[in-house]
């Protein structure tokens, strides 16, 4: 097993471990793993045919309610059969083990191939048409799919763009529900998943499109560079256009359908299209693929002309290699690895921590890579926030001080954001306290067995037991009695004391990241209500992120129930 499995609180069973549940299918080995679940590479027999085999922790199938949208969530994946989204074959539950079978894309995400880069403007037409198309095809079946982003779309071995992770996908039909996920990710989210959840429908993934047309066209995000596509890389400025449709704030202004958005995409394909085939170039320099053919004269005749010709041609060659391939020749394309043809590297912006996956997509061969380089804290100078109180539901919130008063609900804001959050760390807290359980019982079981090795009487055995369990099934310190003069049950103990950090740990960082999840939220609707000249709300939503960022418990509090407050 790897590191990163043990880190992650949910252990990822060996390939031989699942074999016997699965007899249709030869389990080749585990692709990736987390705390949400685990992917493997396998071979359906019947059909010779390589698929994703993800499943998830057996604490998620005693979720009814869980169960029910993971049924729900593989039915609607299931019904849509396009070349730009990942298929759906089966579904299911084997050993306590809710799992679903699908497509299996060996290739990276758009987020690991192209991050920081502008991609040459005919390419990025290609994956966004692309991309448009599988989406047209989801929601002509009644399937929003509400999370579009670099890390959601694969790129096969052939470059095709496939949308995968439909972990927040729902039919149209369905009503949110209070609690659902209000934000998506930060900068990809369209305005009214935070401000009306209720009427959010197919528009939302256009807006997200829009996002990451501009993105693979510049290498930036609008939020980090809110000029226009055409004014950053000097491209054709229909493209402004284009992200300006898709991004309008209210969802009625922007395109009437995914569809519709690829036709004006391609348009303007269509016309760089022929604006190469009037530019004189060798063969084999073809735009937006990095694979050069091998060519080859029959006969030469000799001409006064010929060198001449010749270096001409060479120049021009180095030159489209230059411009296309960023500066270096063409190499031929890994078979393994896809890549983007990158002609040019703005200086890259700081990712999103909401571009960082809670948990893997579906059939990820290779998880996004994120920059190396340690994220440094920044140090915050002591802010003076706004007076709290208990609400009556025990979530509290920020006091009006009576100064700017805020024109926006800031407390329904907060209440509802909080409530989403909360919602994602039930199920995180629920799955911890399962394997905490199952770490004391494991632990139970030793310390009998030894004890009574040791000749430590059945009472007090029973009665060190009974005390650890009142105080919530945890490992004992080293100084409870019976350990000091058994070395062996002290080494019990430190077995499943570091067992039993391992899962705290695992559940801090679960929390850390739904804290960074937040915090982008209340950003983004920092960056609306500044437009709209909302001082007062603003005002008080900066409260919130400082007491969040500057208390390491708060956040945590929230989500647990417990005070918050260091």
């Amino acid at each position: 097993m790897s590191a990163s499995s043990a880190q992650a609180g949910f252990v990822a069973p060996d390939a031989a471990e699942l074999a016997p549940h699965f007899p249709g299918y030869e389990i080749q080995g585990l692709i990736a793993t987390g705390g949400m679940g685990a992917v493997y590479c396998a071979v359906q027999k019947s059909l010779d045919r390589t698929v994703a085999l993800k499943i998830l922790p057996t604490e998620f199938s005693k979720d009814a309610a869980f169960c029910a949208g993971f049924e729900a969530e593989a039915k609607a994946m299931a019904r849509l059969n396009h070349p730009n989204l990942i298929g759906v074959y089966d579904f299911g539950e084997v050993n306590g083990m809710l799992y679903i079978i699908m497509e299996f894309v060996p290739g990276k995400s758009v987020y690991h191939s192209a991050y920081g880069r502008a991609i040459d403007p005919a390419e990025t037409i290609r994956l966004v048409t692309g991309i448009c198309n599988g989406l047209a095809h989801a929601h002509e079946n009644g399937i929003l799919h509400r999370d579009i982003k670099p890390s959601n779309i694969l790129l096969d071995l052939n470059v095709q763009p496939k949308i995968g992770d439909f972990g927040l996908a729902r039919p149209i039909e369905w009503k949110i529900q209070e609690g659902d996920e209000i934000f998506g990710t930060p900068h990809y989210t369209a305005p009214e998943v935070v401000n009306a959840p209720h009427s959010v429908d197919y528009r939302a993934d256009i807006f997200s499109v829009g996002v990451l047309l501009h993105e693979l066209l510049t290498g930036k995000l609008p939020a980090d560079d809110p000029r226009p596509a055409s004014a950053i890389i000097h491209c054709d400025p229909r493209f402004d256009a284009i992200v300006k449709k898709a991004t309008q704030t209210l969802p009625a202004a922007r395109y009437s359908s995914a569809s519709e958005m690829a036709k004006d995409l391609q348009v303007i394909g269509t016309a760089l299209a022929q604006k190469s085939t009037r530019v004189v170039a060798p063969a084999g320099i073809h735009r937006g693929v990095n694979t050069p053919r091998s060519h080859g004269y029959a006969k030469r005749k000799k001409s006064s002309s010929t060198p001449i010709v010749m270096v001409v041609l060479a120049l021009i060659a180095a030159a489209a290699a230059y411009h296309f391939l960023g500066g270096k020749p063409p190499q031929p394309k890994p078979v393994e690895e896809p890549v983007i043809v990158v002609p040019a590297k703005p200086e890259p912006t700081k990712p999103a921590t909401s571009d960082i996956p809670e948990d893997m997509g579906p059939g990820t061969a290779t998880p996004p890579e994120i920059s190396k380089t340690p994220v440094k804290k920044p140090v915050m100078d002591p802010v003076e926030v706004a007076p709290v109180e208990d609400n009556t539901d025990g979530v509290k919130k920020p006091v009006f001080d009576g100064t700017a008063a805020p024109k926006y609900d800031v407390n329904a804001f907060l209440l509802r954001a909080r409530k989403a959050m909360q919602e994602k760390s039930k199920r995180l807290v629920s799955i911890t306290s399962a394997q905490l359980n199952s770490n004391f019982s494991d632990f139970e079981k030793e310390f009998r067995k030894q004890a009574r090795k040791g000749k430590m009487g059945i009472d007090e055995v029973d009665a060190l037991v009974e005390t650890w369990k009142t105080k919530g099934n945890r490992i004992p310190p080293s100084t409870d009695q019976g350990f000091a003069r058994d070395p062996q049950l002290q080494a019990i103990r430190e077995t499943s004391e570091a067992r039993q950090k391992g899962i705290d740990e695992t559940l801090k960082q679960n929390i850390e990241q739904l804290a960074s999840i937040y915090l982008g939220g209340l950003e983004k609707q920092i960056e609306r209500l500044e437009a709209d000249n909302d001082l007062g709300a603003v005002r008080l939503l900066k409260e919130e992120i400082a007491q969040t960022k500057g208390s390491s418990t708060y956040f945590s509090g929230l989500m647990t129930g417990t005070s918050g407050n260091e």
